[in-house]
């Protein structure tokens, strides 16, 4: 604290020092000597240090801040103005007098209006910059601390939409085990392996902001061994990946959603043999996905549905922003969905 305190009386001190040099060197063609030039701006310091503090610390915070521009203003006049004139007292009275006798020639005229007009915009003039750095920085300072609340709220967000993958995804897993299980399939072991090693993946890896896109696509390529062998012939799947995958992550389950939804909306109800078409192509400036699955002819009214998609549209929306575009089209006999994030760094 002593160190904050010392370092900002250290910054007052350079900026009085700076404003006292520039106005003398500004005032030095009027005056004999530099010495005379730095002792006529010094009888202006105690006026300047006053107007640019009770501004600084009473006026901004009290009236312009709170929008009483009106009482701002008024305040500041009558400030500048109660500064001019007791400046004016000072310096004939004392200053004048003291350094610079040869000047008293006439009797002191305290209310000389040319006189303490000019008083008062020498003064005025170290109180207009201060109070345009310190709207500056306050701003500054609040965009800051707004972007801070405004980061941590997302990170907030966005680990309870993780959370919520989790368990969400684990549901529909167990719900086709469950189907198999009631019918004493021999493919339940299996699928209880794949399905162990998923939840490996969603428990233990997927708790990071990255992970790397060959990790999701064999999470992926899992799921589908898994679903393909639940539903045999009644699903046609059609998968294909393509393009870069080393060097480039994205957010964990972050297309796992989308592969959900399409076989419980497109299968678990379905007495025919459905379809899932899958492309995923990738390079190091973007991820391309889409979806297409054949819809149930029978509607599962009991579904509750939606979860997952309303889940995976804001994770999509708080990471990407801009940066991804979303598209989905549902008509009588399919849903698809088209997915394109931009990744940041090659964002054009």
């Amino acid at each position: 604290m002593k160190n904050v305190n010392a370092k900002h009386i250290a910054y007052h001190l350079i900026f009085w020092i700076a404003i006292m040099l520039a106005f003398a060197i500004s005032e030095w063609g009027y005056r004999q000597t530099l010495a005379d030039a730095i002792i006529f701006e010094l009888l202006y310091l105690p006026a300047r240090l006053i107007a640019v503090y009770v501004n600084w610390f009473v006026l901004i915070p009290k009236y312009l801040y709170k929008n009483r521009w009106l009482t701002y203003f008024v305040s500041l006049v009558l400030l500048l103005a109660t500064m001019a004139i007791l400046h004016r007292a000072f310096a004939l009275y004392w200053g004048y007098p003291t350094f610079f006798p040869e000047w008293m020639t006439e009797g002191p005229k305290l209310w000389k209006p040319s006189r303490l007009l000019q008083a008062t915009l020498i003064i005025v003039s170290p109180v207009a910059f201060t109070t345009g750095f310190k709207l500056f920085m306050d701003w500054y300072k609040e965009k800051q601390e707004t972007e801070v609340l405004r980061r941590e709220k997302i990170a907030a967000e966005l680990k309870f939409l993780r959370s919520q993958t989790n368990p969400h995804f684990l549901f529909n897993t167990l719900n086709s085990i469950y189907g198999l299980a009631l019918e004493r399939s021999e493919k339940t072991p299996s699928l209880i392996l794949k399905l162990s090693d998923i939840l490996s993946y969603t428990l233990y890896e997927s708790n990071t902001e990255k992970v790397p896109l060959t990790k999701e696509l064999a999470l992926i390529e899992n799921i589908l061994a898994l679903e393909k062998e639940r539903y045999e012939k009644r699903v046609m799947i059609d998968y294909k990946a393509e393009g870069e995958v080393d060097g480039i992550e994205i957010p964990p389950l972050i297309l796992v959603p989308f592969i959900e939804n399409a076989f419980k909306h497109g299968l678990k109800n379905e007495d025919k043999t459905g379809w899932i078409h899958i492309r995923i192509k990738s390079s190091a400036s973007q991820l391309l996905f889409s979806i297409e699955n054949s819809i149930a002819s029978i509607v599962d009214t009991n579904s509750s549905g939606g979860l997952g998609l309303q889940n995976i549209k804001r994770r999509l929306e708080l990471l990407y922003g801009d940066q991804k575009r979303l598209t989905i089209h549902e008509t009588k006999k399919s849903f698809a969905v088209n997915l394109t994030i931009n990744f940041p760094e090659h964002v054009t």
